[in-house]
């Protein structure tokens, strides 16, 4: 989940929300209303002025409303609060700059004397949120350790890094044996009549 900042009108100011706080019912009737504003948009100059029939206003506005579902799907929409150094950004760019923020920020705790399990999670998410607004730094960061990720070759001999331990293989076995030895036997197996052992050639049999 993530924090987001609402901007509270009248008010001139944001309130932070962690998503992840809240109820399966509240949150599907937030991207319920978010959705209709989104994909009404640019329906402003479709009025019965401009489309005196009625079933023209409404082919009109329904065309509108599926050409906003395509920028919904496409992250071409204008972004609420977005700074013209996020806005643009893909999504990969973003994980990775908030990632770096977020440790930005845990350095910072760190070096005031502070412990990181002291803060709550979302609190740390939505500093590195403002970070990133702040620090445009951060997203050149993260495009370039993405591209430096991409620039490695995929394929990797392990072999020629790695050898694989004896002793290590041989304490899995015998791990794995002595589970096996100190597994209680199922009823299907407690059931089982011992096999007789077949006497040896020339051996006296057992009264």
């Amino acid at each position: 989940m993530s924090v987001l900042s609402i901007p509270i009108t009248k008010g001139k100011a944001n309130i932070e929300i962690e998503t992840g706080d809240l109820p399966d019912d509240v949150y599907q009737e937030a991207l319920l209303q978010g959705l209709k504003v989104l994909l009404n948009r640019g329906a402003s100059k479709i009025t019965k002025e401009t489309y005196p029939d009625a079933a023209e206003l409404v082919a009109a506005a329904m065309a509108k409303a599926n050409e906003q579902v395509e920028l919904v799907k496409t992250s071409k929409i204008k972004f609420t609060g977005a700074s013209k150094s996020t806005k643009k950004e893909s999504g990969a760019v973003m994980t990775e700059a908030r990632r770096l923020a977020k440790n930005v920020v845990k350095d910072a705790i760190k070096a005031n004397g502070g412990k990181i399990s002291h803060y709550e999670a979302r609190d740390i998410t939505a500093a590195a949120n403002e970070l990133l607004k702040a620090d445009a730094s951060l997203i050149e960061q993260a495009k370039a350790n993405l591209e430096a990720l991409e620039a490695k070759p995929t394929a990797v001999d392990i072999k020629s890094l790695i050898s694989v331990s004896a002793k290590k293989v041989a304490q899995a076995d015998a791990k794995k044996a002595k589970a096996k030895a100190d597994a209680p036997l199922s009823a299907k197996q407690a059931g089982k009549v011992k096999p007789r052992v077949k006497p040896a050639a020339g051996a006296t049999p057992q009264a």
